[in-house]
């Protein structure tokens, strides 16, 4: 049975920030495992983090930002109007291409996050 949180809206800045987060993530090269376990967060929780279904404490958001190497101030500039746009329309670009690639049966590419079987 699917869950009662997906049948509802989620916040775009909770959406956007989950976004920042695994773009920067991806650039360092950390998995969704490793990225949880150097911030002290469960993976799965980091998962819906990045999916924009949870709403963090600000000690959580300074593990993350610490994790992820830079200050509070440059994460959250990701977030700025302009900025924010810009995000998640290259997630939205990214998981076209992905889609596009699988149909196609062309190999994944070191910008996907993980392998996929071809056709």
């Amino acid at each position: 049975m699917p869950r009662a949180q997906k049948d509802r809206q989620k916040n775009p800045d909770l959406v956007a920030f989950g976004l920042a987060i695994r773009q920067r993530r991806k650039a360092l090269g950390y998995s969704q495992e490793g990225f949880g376990d150097a911030c002290g967060i469960d993976r799965s929780y980091m998962g819906g983090i990045e999916r924009g279904e949870h709403n963090l404490a600000l000690a959580n958001i300074l593990k993350i930002v610490q994790a992820l190497k830079i200050t509070p101030s440059e994460f959250f500039r990701d977030l700025d109007p302009d900025r924010k746009f810009d995000l998640i329309n290259a997630d939205s670009a990214a998981k076209d291409s992905a889609k596009l690639r699988k149909l196609a049966g062309v190999e994944p590419t070191a910008a996907d996050s993980r392998p996929r079987k071809t056709l």
